[in-house]
C-alpha cells in the first residue's frame, strides 16, 4: 500500500512534470473511482491548469484553478506517464491528457478514490478525515502524544496506524519506526513514557527521510520500484535474524495487521 513516503515521492516527481500544464482531456473507465460522478468529474477538471501538486498525509492533491483534485491510492493505486496516444493498460481507470503526454491512474485492486473539492471546502474535507499532524510538524511533541494517548489502553501499533495522531504512517513504516524505537508493537499507548514517545517522533522522521532517499517501496511514475525494501530492518523479515541482537524476527497479528518485530529488542511496556 502506498504510504506517506510513496505519496510524497509521487508528489515530488509529478510536480516537476505537470505543474503549470493544462488538463486538456479526461477519460474515466470506472465510475466508482470518482464516486460515480463521472460526467461531473470530467466537466470540472477539463481545461483547468495544475498549479501545484501537494500532499496531506496519504492524500495527493492537484491544486487546480478553481478546485482541488484529491486522490487516495488505497491498496495499489498509482500514477504513471505515457506518450499522449499510447494504449492504456486494462487497469488504467482514469487518464488525464496534457498537450504532449498522458497521466494514467492504474489500480488493480479498485480501492482508490478521486474527488473534486472546491478550494474553499478543502479544509472542511480534511477536518472530516480527522487527520493528525504531519511527521515534520513542529507541534508533534511528546506532550502532544502523551495527551492524545492518555485514555487509549490499546496497542501502540494500532494507534500509529489510526491516522488521527500522526498522519501518513502505514503498516510497513509502523513496524520500522517501532523497531528503531525499541518499543514492542503490543505496548499500551497510555503506558508509554514521554521518552518513549519522543523516540517514536524522532524515528518517524528518520525512517521517513531515509525511505524518501530510496523513493519508498512502491513503483514510481517511471515504473521503477523504490528500493527502501532492501533497507527494512524487521518488516517482511519473519524468521530471519535481527540485525541488532541476532535473535529471530517474529510475525504476529497486532491491531488486525501482520506485524514484524524482534521480541528481544522490543520489550513490551
Amino acid at each position: 500500500m502506498p504510504e506517506l513516503v510513496e505519496v510524497e515521492t509521487t508528489r515530488s516527481d509529478l510536480s516537476k512534470i505537470i505543474e503549470g500544464k493544462i488538463i486538456r482531456k479526461v477519460e474515466v473507465y470506472l465510475d466508482k473511482i470518482v464516486y460515480f460522478k463521472k460526467d461531473e468529474f470530467i466537466k470540472k477538471i477539463e481545461g483547468q491548469t495544475v498549479n501545484k501538486v501537494k500532499r496531506r498525509g496519504k492524500w495527493l492533491l492537484f491544486e487546480l484553478d478553481d478546485d482541488y483534485l484529491v486522490i487516495h491510492f488505497r491498496m495499489e493505486g498509482r500514477f504513471y506517464l505515457l506518450p499522449r496516444e499510447e494504449k492504456i493498460d486494462k487497469h488504467d481507470y482514469v487518464v488525464f491528457y496534457f498537450d504532449d503526454f498522458s497521466l494514467h491512474y492504474n489500480d488493480p485492486r479498485l480501492f482508490g478514490k478521486m474527488e473534486v473539492i472546491a478550494k474553499d471546502k478543502i479544509d472542511d474535507f480534511f477536518t472530516s478525515k480527522k487527520l493528525g499532524l504531519e511527521y515534520d510538524d513542529p507541534n508533534l511533541t511528546s506532550s502532544y502524544l502523551k495527551q492524545k494517548f492518555k485514555n487509549h489502553h490499546t496497542d501502540i501499533k494500532k494507534m500509529l496506524l489510526s491516522q488521527e495522531y500522526i498522519t501518513g504512517i502505514g503498516n510497513i513504516y509502523a513496524d520500522e519506526i517501532l523497531f528503531e524505537s525499541r518499543i514492542n508493537p503490543k505496548s499500551y499507548a497510555d503506558k508509554l513514557s514521554k521518552n518513549d514517545l519522543q523516540k517514536i517522533i524522532d524515528n518517524t522522521k528518520i525512517v521517513f527521510e531515509k525511505s524518501l532517499r530510496y523513493k519508498g517501496t512502491y513503483p514510481n511514475i517511471d515504473g521503477k520500484r523504490g528500493t527502501f525494501e532492501e533497507h527494512l530492518k524487521v518488516h517482511k523479515r519473519e524468521k530471519r535474524p535481527c540485525y541488532v541482537c541476532g535473535n529471530t524476527i517474529i510475525k504476529e497479528k497486532v491491531g488486525g495487521r501482520g506485524t514484524y518485530y524482534c521480541p528481544h529488542c522490543q520489550k513490551k511496556v
